[in-house]
């Protein structure tokens, strides 16, 4: 029999993409990830003939694999793989927003799939049409068939049949859909999705869960009691495990309902280790099968089952202990499925085409069709999970060395060529209250994560290779979970004497809220050519009498988009307004003389920004001070504005000197700032007069 499955393994694929195979190789230098995305590229230059396709068509495979690739964009930053997602988007999707073979009246909800995608389109490249089509797909759910308890068909041509392959195609996207339009009032009815599925396929007898269920027990494949499918199918599973993943990424914690979801979750890892094949660390076709004549081991859901675990550990959704489980997986996929051949090119092979039941050519769901269903290599079903898996390893810490712990030279590059993958790892090299400067220095590469430099972490500099290149980034803003403003940072330096030259450091959350890109509570801390990107909170000064010094940056954002009670000067700095709003929020003690000087800068804008405030006064005593710089004419002839207080103006300290530019008229100023003369000014050229807290610190470029 295995024979016979073999011989039918799927060579489509050849008759679409083999030839562009030969002239093109793959770096075997660079992570697994990167690998295979190029290695897909290559298979099938344009990204609509991804899953083997002859002609265009809006499928499901094509959303799970260039939603992977994404997430290498993400990582490693190369454009070619954002652009490759681009080109299927802007294929298939109509100015209108209108999606090339998508009818919303079939009620198939695998159509839903890739619409993950596009809001990540959407996000980076602003036009309209991605956002009509996001919103076309989310109609679906608006008038999709149910079963009385809420559950969504699996298709209007399989009526009353909930299978668990839906789940991973519907829930994700209406989490997250639900998530960046605050319609909190969906997530009772995703939670119902997962907690419905789950009574109606779980199988006591052995705690997995059966491929699906006719809820109205119809079907010639349904238990005439139960309406379950005969079998647990992998690849089911793997589907409802990668579905709670990565839809709880956008469910509440305080969400009735969400702890029946983890408790589902523990229960899928759990057999999920019981039933891992001892030897190779994979898993089988069939599920309740496993280890039978016939039954093989499966790579479709040995990648969905691996990346799960890893993502739902990394999440403390489960015990750390699952960790070694997904290890073992892993390295059972690269062992096992993985090829190479002579141009580095990746193909990950066994592979179950397809699986389904009843339909046309009608399907029962037994043992025997289960393990003869056609076997080919490089399935999109394999292929992403594999992408995203390799991504969820890639990022574990690597391991610690004593050659590599206490060095004072260290490099983070996101390819695994310097000593730390990524920023977070390096923290654990470096010496706490070191008596000499550690140099970490940064390769080009999107690092994707919340650093924290502790408090512990003193005298280091964290030099990018390029300003343009090394970009640290992250997406969180105040309105996720009830987070606020202050837990929202891309990157908080608690710790004093640190310095950060030629990076970008950038919050990219979407404007729905304060989401700050930097947030400081060290003392003496240096930004030199470094750019600050965001939008509302852009950077957070968080303590009093710290004392900070940015030299020759790039800072932009909406809304108070420097604000905080530190003492910091600006210097030859770029400060640009993204929209009519105010530049500083400073909270300056009344017992701090200094709060913000900024000194030879540039205040640009974008087009259509025309009514700007330098400030307004977050606390009482704000400190404001504006010397020699250059003010575009979207500085409004007020210049400072009380924050609807008029008390506010009998304690702000709002001063400016010398400025020139449109904006920098002092003819409507406001009365309470002042104007400073040439030797009040001149104090500010002295930095023990601005850093007096403690006048030994005079920071260098």
């Amino acid at each position: 029999m295995m024979n016979n499955l073999l011989c039918k393994t799927f060579v489509m694929g050849a008759l679409i993409c083999s030839t562009h195979l030969a002239a093109q190789k793959v770096s075997d230098k660079q992570p697994w990830s990167v690998r295979m995305v190029e290695s897909e590229m290559i298979r099938c230059p344009e990204s609509w003939q991804l899953d083997f396709q002859p002609k265009l068509k809006w499928d499901y495979c094509h959303g799970l694999e260039l939603q992977a690739m994404l997430d290498v964009y993400d990582t490693y930053g190369d454009k070619k793989m954002f652009d490759y997602a681009l080109a299927y988007a802007d294929t298939m999707i109509h100015k209108d927003g209108s999606i090339e073979t998508y009818k919303l009246h079939e009620y198939n909800i695998d159509r839903l799939n890739s619409g993950k995608f596009l809001f990540r389109i959407y996000e980076q490249t602003k036009d309209e049409k991605y956002k009509k089509a996001i919103d076309l797909l989310r109609s679906q759910l608006d008038t999709h068939p149910r079963n009385e308890d809420g559950g969504f068909w699996h298709k209007k041509v399989y009526p009353n049949q909930m299978w668990l392959d839906g789940l991973y195609m519907g829930a994700p996207f209406y989490a997250e859909y639900a998530f960046r339009n605050n319609r909190v009032q969906d997530y009772k009815d995703i939670v119902n999705q997962f907690i419905t599925v789950a009574r109606h396929t779980y199988d006591p007898k052995n705690g997995l869960y059966r491929h699906a269920c006719d809820v109205s027990r119809k079907e010639r494949w349904a238990d005439p009691v139960t309406g379950q499918s005969q079998h647990s199918w992998g690849r089911a599973m793997g589907w409802y495990a990668m579905a709670f993943v990565d839809a709880l990424d956008f469910i509440p914690k305080h969400e009735a309902g969400r702890d029946s979801m983890l408790v589902i979750l523990n229960n899928i890892a759990a057999q999920v280790k019981r039933i891992q094949d001892p030897k190779t660390g994979l898993w089988y076709q069939v599920l309740d099968k496993s280890g039978e004549e016939g039954n093989y081991l499966e790579s479709s859901c040995s990648t969905m089952f691996v990346y799960a675990l890893f993502k739902a550990v990394r999440k403390g959704y489960i015990d750390k202990s699952y960790l070694e489980v997904a290890l073992k997986g892993y390295k059972g996929i690269l062992n096992n499925f993985i090829e190479v051949d002579k141009d580095g090119v990746v193909t990950i092979t066994k592979a179950c085409a397809v699986a389904g039941l009843g339909g046309k050519d009608y399907r029962m769901g037994d043992y025997t069709y289960y393990i003869n269903e056609t076997i080919r290599s490089n399935d999109p079903k394999a292929v992403g999970p594999f992408i995203m898996a390799s991504l969820e390893w890639e990022r574990l810490p690597s391991p610690l060395s004593a050659q590599t712990q206490w060095k004072d030279t260290i490099v983070v590059a996101r390819d695994g060529s310097g000593d730390y993958r990524t920023l977070t790892e390096a923290m654990e090299g470096i010496r706490a209250f070191m008596d000499y400067k550690v140099t970490v220095l940064v390769k080009n590469g999107v690092y994707k994560e919340k650093v924290i430099v502790p408090s512990w972490i003193q005298n280091v500099d964290f030099i990018g290779e390029s300003v343009e290149n090394t970009i640290i980034t992250y997406d969180d803003h105040a309105n996720i979970n009830k987070m606020g403003t202050f837990r929202t940072y891309t990157v908080k330096v608690q710790g004093n004497s640190i310095t950060f030259k030629n990076l970008t450091i950038e919050n990219n959350a979407p404007r729905l809220g304060q989401a700050v890109a930097l947030h400081t509570e060290g003392d003496k801390l240096v930004f030199i050519n470094c750019r600050l990107l965001g939008n509302q909170d852009t950077i957070y000064t968080g303590v009093a009498g710290t004392r900070l010094y940015f030299v020759d940056c790039y800072i932009e954002g909406t809304t108070d988009f420097i604000f905080g009670p530190s003492t910091a000067l600006f210097e030859n700095c770029e400060i640009r307004s993204k929209t009519n709003s105010y530049v500083t929020a400073a909270s300056t003690p009344k017992d701090i003389a200094v709060g913000y000087v900024f000194r030879n800068c540039r205040l640009t804008a974008e087009p259509g920004v025309n009514k700007v405030y330098l400030g307004r006064p977050w606390r009482p005593y704000a400190a404001t001070v504006f010397i020699n710089c250059e003010m575009g004419k979207h500085i409004c002839p007020e210049g400072w504005h009380n924050w609807g207080n008029v008390e506010n103006e009998k304690t702000a300290r709002y001063a400016e000197y010398g400025s020139t530019g449109e904006g920098a008229s002092t003819t409507g100023r406001v009365e309470w700032a002042k104007q400073l003369t040439k030797k009040e000014a001149a104090q500010y050229s002295d930095l023990s007069y601005i850093y007096r807290m403690c006048s030994d610190w005079k920071p260098v470029k």
